[in-house]
């Protein structure tokens, strides 16, 4: 076999190759994103007034079954729209929590480990119920209302 034909067959070769590579890129660069550990629909499931709340017990149990739901597009907070909302992410410590929140994080059944706080802006700004949402993934997952917390269990 000449010089040319070893050229030929290691070129053929080689740029299947390479061809297999650009196909598996191009197709993970495609791949559908995971979506936030947020999004979804979530119901309050309890009601925890610790330290300073504008509501008392009774008139927190009134929050018991409503639901939120988060997603890219739209939020529906309550009985509110909220069109092309706009989501803030933070992480937060123990000792930024308190300072926030006027409460340690264990009272909300928290680790020491970091805690993310996600504020949601609408363009009408009217929604009050949803509009902070306070977790640590897969642990515990709250909503605040004026110094209420709501606890939020995921619907599947």
């Amino acid at each position: 076999m000449s010089i040319v034909g070893h050229v030929k067959r290691f070129w053929r070769f080689h740029s299947l190759i390479i061809g297999a590579f650009g196909i598996c890129a191009l197709t993970l660069g495609c791949a559908v994103q995971e979506p936030s550990y947020y999004e979804g629909t979530w119901v309050v499931t309890k009601a925890y007034n610790v330290g300073i709340s504008a509501h008392s017990t009774a008139d927190s149990e009134q929050f018991l079954g409503r639901s939120v739901t988060y997603d890219k597009e739209t939020a529906k907070l309550d009985q509110d729209l909220c069109e092309s909302p706009v989501y803030t992410s933070q992480e937060m410590s123990a000792s930024d929590f308190y300072a926030t929140f006027g409460t340690s994080p264990s009272s909300l059944d928290f680790s020491d480990d970091k805690i993310t706080q996600v504020s949601l802006a609408c363009s009408d700004n009217e929604a009050i119920i949803g509009s902070t949402l306070i977790f640590q993934e897969n642990i515990n997952t709250y909503t605040l209302v004026d110094g209420t917390f709501l606890k939020l269990e995921k619907t599947l």
